[in-house]
């Protein structure tokens, strides 16, 4: 083989690897890796679980804490009346009085009757002790002592109920008679309402009413009064039909007489302590089923999504439960992320 042809064989065999070089280069050349995407960066708190008292707040209103219709029990005529309508009485005051006509009277013609009975007994005793009378004459002597006492008593009693007097301590709230209304036995003279103490109403949930508890405290406020101290004085057992809540009551002091009956408030009773989590009312997130959930990091800073049950406000959040002793949940971005998504997290200063 020439020169020629060894040069021109080497010329062509330069190219086809030059050229094989290049289709080899843009095939199987260096691959650049690709730019992974940027993790989402959120702002995280930590939280760590307190005491707390649960608040129960119950819609209530005043009502007294007695009310009694005086009514006439004998007959007659009104000749007085001390109990003014709206007046504050005292136990054992006079409201009405009835015209005592013969009554006293009454009272004496019985003492006498007493007296003769009296006689008659002993002397059938003596008699009896001398043989001279009969076991049926003592028995009826007896019985005409025994009746004269009963008649005694019963004109005493009439006498007394001519004035009508006021059981407790009360407000005359009504008396529809005046000095010369004839009353008839069974008639009404007045209605008193007993205002101090003080009885307040409300309505308890079937899921509040097993937290409460006789003598159990509680703050009674009202928009246009001051707020009182009160104690529950009675749960009622038995669920109102058409609500399905049951009845409370508590007993307030009102000395002063300042709140009326029928007026609308509020009971704040203090539940026993529990644990929970006061969190920003911002954090609460509603899943797909509609449940409370907030969002967390785990230690690998992925994101997590807890279930809970908000137990009670606060001025700075919400109260929570359902959640660990101590948690790490996303403050600011949560609406950004999933649940597993692996996340970039910066902690904020203010941890709770």
């Amino acid at each position: 083989m020439n020169a020629n042809t060894r040069v021109a064989l080497f010329v062509v065999l330069a190219t086809i690897l030059w050229l094989g070089s290049g289709l080899l280069s843009e095939e199987f050349g260096d691959v650049a890796e690709p730019t992974s995407a940027p993790l989402t960066k959120v702002q995280v708190e930590k939280f760590s679980e307190r005491d707390f008292a649960p608040q129960l707040w119950l819609r209530s209103h005043t009502e007294p804490f007695r009310i009694v219709d005086l009514k006439a029990q004998v007959a007659g005529r009104i000749v007085a009346v001390p109990g003014r309508r709206g007046s504050l009485v005292e136990r054992g005051q006079v409201i009405c009085a009835i015209d005592k006509e013969d009554r006293q009277q009454r009272v004496d013609q019985s003492v006498a009757h007493l007296q003769q009975a009296e006689i008659a007994y002993r002397g059938a005793l003596q008699l009896k002790t001398a043989g001279y009378q009969s076991e049926l004459a003592i028995a009826q002597a007896k019985a005409n002592l025994e009746a004269a006492k009963l008649a005694l008593k019963r004109s005493e009693i009439d006498l007394d109920h001519l004035n009508i007097k006021a059981p407790f301590s009360a407000i005359v709230e009504d008396r529809p008679v005046e000095v010369g209304d004839f009353l008839a036995s069974g008639q009404l003279c007045a209605r008193l309402v007993e205002l101090h103490p003080l009885k307040l109403i409300a309505q308890a949930a079937e899921t509040d009413v097993a937290r409460l508890k006789l003598g159990q405290k509680a703050l009674a406020t009202f928009d246009n009064y001051p707020d009182i101290e009160v104690s529950l004085t009675y749960i009622a057992h038995e669920a109102n039909p058409k609500t399905r809540s049951y009845p409370v009551e508590a007993k307030a002091k009102n000395s002063d007489l300042l709140l009326r009956a029928g007026i609308s408030g509020r009971l704040n009773i203090t539940l026993p302590s529990i644990k929970a989590h006061l969190i920003p009312a911002s954090l609460i997130l509603l899943d797909s089923d509609g449940d409370i959930t907030v969002r967390a990091v785990d230690a690998e800073n992925r994101v997590i999504q807890i279930k809970v049950a908000i137990v009670g406000e606060d001025k700075k959040g919400v109260w929570v439960q359902g959640l660990p002793k101590a948690i790490t949940l996303i403050t600011v971005g949560q609406n950004y992320v999933s649940r597993g998504e692996h996340i970039e997290i910066y902690l904020s200063s203010n941890v709770q």
